[in-house]
């Protein structure tokens, strides 16, 4: 009874034993030979050849099949095997000749980078790849391989681990390579292989550079790094629909510029251009607009808008500031206090106004507020005028330009009575409101420099008040003056030369016998400055 439980339980210690242990990786084999005529089985005999340096007798194993085809699992290896028949008395035959083979290792599965991929990179040359594979039972090592299409990276090394990391050039296309081996020298059967591509960072994108003027002949841009071509469309403003028309498209352009078709009509155009290269994406689109002269687009008729430009307004908004300094003389009569003066005193204006200029239109405005001032006597004295104006050009010639000002005003004088030394002249104001009509002449000499003059007359028809609250007596104020201009900018002039303005302003008197003042007589205040003239004009 105890050696039949013996026998039962000894396969059951044997099974746990082995599956106690780390089980060896072993793969599936397949035999077939040519079938021995009046076979009816086979014995086979496998020999495991020993490693280098091992000792003690190698595994034999044996097996019989009824086919002439054996499967079965073997670990990794060298082997020998024998093989003969049996008739169908059971007898052997001799054993065949010993053949060797080699049991390989399974082939690498590569998984990353996958085959056919494409790797994206935000570096402009070299960015680091982590390659990856399925672990190989019974690999101890893995031969690394990868080679750029354009042969200028080659990279080789045995690795112990199921990946590998490097550096790479980006912008290329790759081929990597894995074998597993062992350290019996046992390899893979074939070397897994595959493809992959490393994309560069993004192109940058190109500026574009704006035409200087209106007659454009080219356009043009700056080539970033790493760029092998361009699409570029040039598209029209339609004025009618108020939408964007493609005028032309140019694929793989490979300049850095692009020649403007005299053909094009003018208007308004705008530039969309991308940069393209192999293996990285391409660049944002860059876009301009800018604006096409109608009609001759010489190089005469460039060169005499070129000369014009000292003396261009800008289209659309822009403001004026100007200072005027100037020993003003001041005199009156007043003979409601029988007084009658004239003196000098050390004063300025200053000004500062905001316009408007129509892009097709010759029409547009001015707005302008002044402040003067003057220090006598200990008393400081000021007093505002302002002025809107609406404004029409008039081209004069090919460098020259009139430009008329026809508007309204309101202006302040001081009252000049008593002996202003003294301080104390009654510090009282007379202010009006009337007509003003004015014209400039500008004159082109160069593309920066221009010359300017104007005049300027102001109507005092209407009281806004007067010291005594009578009536404004009509009076006419003048502004003459001449100025040099020079344009620093697109978008900024500056000027400087001089005017002569002549203020005046006269309001009725009371007529009584405790006064000298008569019937019909008026109060009247003159200032009268040689001014230098500061004037700044820029664009919004």
């Amino acid at each position: 009874m105890l050696k039949r439980l013996a026998t039962l339980l000894l396969p059951m210690l044997l099974i746990c034993g082995v599956t106690a242990k780390a089980e060896p990786y072993r793969r599936l084999v397949n035999f077939e030979w040519e079938q021995i005529e009046g076979a009816k089985s086979y014995d086979i005999e496998l020999t495991q050849v020993k490693k280098e340096g091992e000792t003690g007798k190698p595994k034999t194993f044996s097996f019989k099949t009824a086919d002439s085809i054996w499967n079965g699992r073997l670990t990794p290896g060298k082997y020998m095997m024998k093989l003969r028949a049996r008739d169908y008395r059971g007898v052997p035959g001799d054993w065949s000749a010993p053949s060797e083979f080699n049991v390989g290792l399974d082939n690498v599965n590569m998984k990353s980078p996958a085959p056919k991929s494409s790797v994206a990179s935000n570096d402009e040359e070299k960015t680091d790849v982590e390659f990856k594979w399925d672990p190989v039972g019974g690999a101890d090592q893995y031969a690394f391989e990868l080679t750029s299409d354009d042969g200028k990276t080659k990279i080789s090394e045995i690795v112990k681990e199921a990946k590998f990391k490097t550096s790479v050039p980006v912008a290329s296309s790759y081929t990597w390579k894995v074998t597993a081996q062992s350290s019996e020298g046992i390899a893979s059967d074939a070397t897994s292989t595959a493809q992959f591509t490393v994309m560069g960072k993004a192109l940058a994108a190109p500026a574009i550079v704006k035409p200087e003027s209106m007659f454009v002949r080219e356009i043009k841009w700056t080539r970033p790094d790493y760029i092998k071509d361009y699409e570029v469309i040039v598209a029209r403003a339609n004025p009618t629909t108020k939408k964007w028309e493609k005028v032309k498209t140019y694929e793989n352009y490979t300049e850095d510029s692009l020649p403007f078709d005299s053909s094009w009509e003018g208007g308004k155009y705008q530039i969309i251009l991308k940069a393209k290269s192999d293996l990285r994406p391409a660049s944002p689109s860059s876009k301009i607009i800018f604006d096409v002269r109608e009609g001759d687009r010489s190089a005469a008729a460039e060169y005499t808008a070129l000369v014009r430009r000292s003396i261009e307004k800008t289209n659309g908004w822009y403001g004026i500031a100007s200072y005027l300094v100037t020993d003003m003389k001041f005199s009156g009569s007043n003979p409601e206090k029988n007084s009658q003066v004239a003196y000098d005193a050390f004063g300025g204006t200053g000004r500062v106004g905001v316009g408007w200029n129509g892009r097709k239109s010759p029409w547009g405005f001015l707005a302008i507020i002044d402040m003067s001032g003057f220090t006598i006597g200990g008393q400081v004295r000021t007093f505002a005028a302002a002025e809107v104006n609406a404004v029409y050009k008039q081209p004069v010639g090919d460098r020259a330009e009139l430009r008329y000002q026809v508007g309204a005003f309101y202006k302040e004088l001081p009252e000049t009575i008593g002996d202003p030394f003294t301080g104390t002249s009654e510090n009282q104001t007379i202010s009006s409101v009337g007509p003003h009509g004015g014209v400039e002449y500008w004159y082109s000499l160069t593309p920066k420099w221009g010359i300017q003059l104007n005049a300027h007359l102001y109507a005092s028809v209407m009281k806004v008040s007067t010291p005594n609250g009578q009536d404004i007596s009509p009076t006419m104020s003048t502004q003459f003056g001449i100025l040099g201009s020079y344009r620093f900018s697109e978008r900024f002039t500056g000027l400087m030369g001089y005017a002569r303005r002549e203020d005046r302003m006269s309001y009725k008197a009371i007529p009584s016998t405790t006064n000298f003042a008569l019937d019909g007589d008026v109060n009247e205040s003159v200032v009268v400055g040689n001014y230098l003239n500061f004037f700044a004009e820029w664009s919004f």
